[in-house]
């Protein structure tokens, strides 16, 4: 173009001519006037409005945020623990509830459990089966009770019913080979699969003393005379002084004399009243003694003339025969109960004196007694006071101390024995022996502590014929049992009907046989 307006547009650019070397050139790669929009960075754009002052340093991997992710908080790796830390609480929870919930809702099952027999250190011979009496409860059904011999299972049995008082009664059996000290305990297991331990309880196991009879010490605890045999129709053979030491090397039947040897002196017979064994009289023989001694002294007739009775010179033929056969803590410590027995072939009936001593308040009551002959028992009861809570203590009982009834024997009336823990005892009663054609009916009823399951033997004679049925049963306090039908002997009379536990006479009536 011509300058046609004059110098005053000169410096507008001519067509073809190469451009001024500040002046950008049309179409030319120059940078735009404003940069692209990022996210504001401060140390890029420090102003407010986001663009920096200065030329935007142009990163196209800037723009679209790079290989790398932006850094995580700290606070998302805490939520991150937090929320597994509740989640396995909650798993842990559930699993609880899946596995333990079963027939008893989860909750834990309480059980009381325990073995009533046989007591703590008691002596069992090797080689013989021996019973142990369980008694068991559960908030839960009982299915299965383990009897444990130390470590080893030596019988089990099986629960399919649940007793109406909750109270498992279970009878199991046991037999050691070698002798020492072992630990029973048993275990029982509800229907969950919970089960619960009983205590330990330790038994002795020996010999059998029949095959190896022992000595055992004794300590006299009263001055005694020594006789050549057990009886007081024995002439004298010494004299023991109380505090002196004894070996004890035999027994009669009835526990009511001892055989002993002192230190210095001729061994013989002293009653068992005078001795404290230092061990179980079950370790020594018996010494059965054949001869019948001479009196000592002819004992004369009582002659005064207002005595209504006197006592008894002499056995006679058809005279009864007493013996203490137990004695044992009832109400708390509060009562001794005491069992007496007729053991002849006479029954006996009338008024009978029987007397207590040793560790308990000594006393004598006169009772009125119905005894059938072999092995009609009845039960005195004494008061004690203050009660007796501990065991290990000693009564000695007496019966028909005056020897006022003429009995068979009169050797065999006092014996020893050694108390447990007050612990209320059964005390059965025959309630009803009714004669049904071929067979006796037999109900008997508990009227003292509960009876655990165990072995009652029913018993019918009739003259030299002795019949008998035997049941296992439990009863609870006041409960009867079932009626035991017994065959009836044969022949007609008086028949003597007794209940026997574990071989200890627990009660007796007597039956008419048409």
């Amino acid at each position: 173009m011509s300058n046609r307006y004059g110098s005053s547009f000169d410096d507008e650019p001519v067509i073809g001519a190469p451009p001024p070397a500040d002046e950008p050139v049309i179409g030319a790669g120059t940078p735009p006037p404003y940069p692209r929009y990022a996210p504001a960075d401060p140390d890029v754009y420090p102003d407010d409005d986001g663009y920096a002052d200065e030329e935007y340093p142009w990163d196209e991997d800037d723009y679209y945020g790079g290989d790398e992710p932006p850094a995580r908080q700290p606070m998302f790796y805490v939520f991150l623990f937090l929320a597994a830390v509740v989640g396995g609480i909650l798993v842990f929870l559930v699993f609880s509830l899946i596995s333990g919930g079963g027939s008893n809702g989860g909750i834990a099952t309480e059980f009381a459990v325990q073995i009533d027999s046989p007591a703590r250190d008691q002596r069992l011979e090797i080689n013989q089966p021996h019973d142990v009496v369980v008694q068991a409860s559960a908030t839960e059904p009982i299915r299965r009770v383990e009897l444990f011999v130390g470590d080893r299972v030596a019988d089990a049995v099986d629960l399919t019913e649940t007793p109406p008082d909750n109270r498992y009664r279970v009878t199991l059996r046991f037999t050691v080979a070698d002798k020492g000290t072992y630990d029973i305990f048993v275990r029982v297991f509800a229907e969950s699969g919970a089960s619960k331990d009983s205590a330990k309880v330790r038994i002795v196991a020996i010999e059998p003393v029949g095959e190896r009879p022992q000595a055992i010490q004794g300590r006299v605890v009263a001055d005694a005379t020594v006789r050549e045999g057990p009886g007081d129709t024995f002439p004298e053979s010494g004299s023991l002084r109380a505090g002196s030491q004894v070996t004890i090397t035999g027994k009669t039947r009835d526990l009511a004399w001892l055989l002993v040897q002192p230190p210095a002196g001729t061994q013989g017979w002293v009653r068992r009243t005078a001795i404290e064994p230092l061990d179980t009289l079950d370790l020594v023989p018996v010494r059965d003694v054949t001869p019948t001694p001479a009196p000592t002294a002819t004992p004369t007739a009582e002659t005064s003339p207002t005595a209504t009775v006197s006592p008894s010179p002499s056995p006679a033929a058809n005279a009864p025969d007493f013996v203490p056969t137990n004695a044992v803590l009832a109400s708390g410590g509060a009562v001794l109960r005491v069992t007496i027995s007729n053991v002849s072939n006479n029954a006996y009936s009338g008024p009978l004196v029987v007397a207590v001593g040793g560790d308990v308040p000594q006393q004598e009551l006169a009772v009125n007694v119905n005894l059938a002959a072999n092995g009609g028992s009845t039960v005195v009861e004494f008061p004690i006071s203050p009660p007796i809570t501990q065991g290990g203590k000693r009564a000695i009982v007496t019966v028909d101390p005056a020897n006022i009834v003429r009995e068979q024997r009169e050797d065999n009336n006092s014996a020893t024995f050694v108390l447990q823990p007050p612990v209320e005892a059964p005390n059965l009663v025959i309630t009803a022996a009714n004669v049904t054609g071929s067979t006796i009916e037999v109900t008997v009823r508990n009227d003292g502590g509960p009876l655990p399951a165990s072995t009652v033997v029913v018993q019918v004679q009739l003259g030299g014929q002795i019949t008998s049925n035997s049941v296992s049963i439990a009863l609870a306090t006041g409960q009867s049992s079932p009626v035991i039908a017994v065959a009836r002997p044969a022949g007609s009379g008086e028949a003597t009907v007794t209940v026997y536990v574990g071989n200890q006479p627990m009660a007796s009536t007597t039956v008419q046989l048409p």
